[in-house]
Formats: structure tokens, C-alpha cells, sequence
């Protein structure tokens, strides 16, 4: 009986170790380091590469974790230098520095729609390749579908040294259908009912003046 109960202990502790690593490998990485250690081992799938490519990209869209993200772009994209310094990378980067343009990334996440504004978790997402097409170098292209666009979008992938890199990205840029709030506010652009808020200004300190210029000085 106590053997039983021992590895019935054993198997829940095993469970909740696995649980734990699972849910620990959905996060998006906290750096560089920890993204360079998943990638040697989930990019050596097609897949797996192109979702660490994705999980970087979500990470750049948020400024504060933009610097280790262009290192793990740099990485995912096998580029010589840092991305900010590809001309072949110029507007890839440009769209994801601006923030009225990030639901085109978020497109690509399965659940994400024009409707709900493209909301997704960067945390817990997948995507849906429609087809894959090889080439007769070697390369693979996975055409992947964007919910605010009629066709799926190509993605070139390519082997080295064992790993697969995202090294042609450009068709992931195109812009999609916009978001209902954005499309929303075109539409009722005239009727000030649909205008925002006004923020209320914060309240400036007052300043404290003496009465009494000689107050203290007795």
C-alpha cells in the first residue's frame, strides 16, 4: 500500500512539473537568452520557428521589450546585423513601431478578427497554415492565414545548420481590414457623439505663498 501511495505521489508531482514547464513555455520569452534556448530546440520544426518568429514579434510591439526583441528578430531572421539596419527589413520594422499598425500582426493569431479588434494573447496563441510549398533550394514557404485579409500570406523559411529562419517577411507587413473600433470611428468621423473623452488635465500643485513676506525671520 505504501508503495502504492508513493508512486501515486510520484506520478502528481511528475504532472505538475509538466504543467508547470508547459505553461511556462506558452509565456513569451523574458529575453534574449531564454528565446536563444527555446530556439534550439523548437525551430528545428518548421512550425516551432515560425512561432518563436511571432512571439518575437509580439515582443517588439511592446517598447519595453523592444531591445532584447530586435536581438531575438536578428536571430529568427538569421540577418547579419541588427534589423533596424536591414533595408530589406525597413518597413517590417516601421509597421511594428507603430502602434496604429500593430492589429496587422495580431491578424495572423487564430480568434483574432476585425471584429473583436484583432484582441489576442500574446501569451497563449496559434496560427493556421493554409499549404506549404516547397522550393528547389531547399526553402519552404508557409502560407499563413491573417483573418483581415482574402488570401493567406507567404512566409519563406530557411534550414541552417538544423533550425529554420524566417527570411522573407514582407507579405506579413501588408496591411489587413481595419479594426472595428478604428473602422467605427471613420465611419462616425462627423457625429461628435463618437468623439473620445477629453482626459481631464492633472491638477497642478499649488504653491504656497506667505502672507507675511517677513514671517519667520523674527
Amino acid at each position: 500500500m505504501k508503495t502504492k501511495n508513493f508512486l501515486l505521489a510520484g506520478l502528481l508531482v511528475f504532472t505538475v512539473l509538466f504543467i508547470v514547464q508547459g505553461e511556462a513555455f506558452a509565456k513569451l520569452p523574458r529575453d534574449f537568452q531564454e528565446f536563444k534556448a527555446r530556439y534550439e530546440k523548437e525551430a528545428r520544426a518548421e512550425q516551432g520557428a515560425l512561432h518563436l518568429f511571432f512571439e518575437a514579434v509580439y515582443c517588439y510591439l511592446n517598447v519595453g521589450t523592444r531591445d532584447e526583441a530586435s536581438k531575438m528578430l536578428r536571430y529568427a531572421t538569421h540577418s547579419s546585423q541588427p534589423i533596424e539596419r536591414m533595408n530589406t527589413l525597413a518597413t517590417f520594422v516601421e509597421r511594428m513601431k507603430d502602434e496604429s499598425l500593430h492589429h496587422i500582426f495580431r491578424s495572423y493569431a487564430v480568434g483574432a478578427t476585425p471584429q473583436n479588434s484583432y484582441k489576442m494573447s500574446p501569451d497563449n496563441f496559434k496560427f493556421e497554415v493554409a499549404r506549404r510549398a516547397t522550393h528547389p533550394d531547399g526553402d519552404v514557404t508557409l502560407y499563413i492565414k491573417s483573418s483581415g485579409a482574402d488570401s493567406p500570406r507567404p512566409v519563406r523559411m530557411r534550414k541552417h545548420d538544423g533550425l529554420w529562419y524566417t527570411t522573407s517577411v514582407g507579405s506579413i507587413t501588408t496591411k489587413v481590414r481595419d479594426p472595428q473600433s478604428a473602422a467605427d470611428a471613420k465611419r462616425n468621423a462627423h457625429d461628435a457623439d463618437y468623439d473620445p473623452e477629453p482626459q481631464p488635465e492633472p491638477e497642478k500643485p499649488t504653491e504656497e505663498t506667505d502672507d507675511d513676506p517677513d514671517e519667520g525671520f523674527w
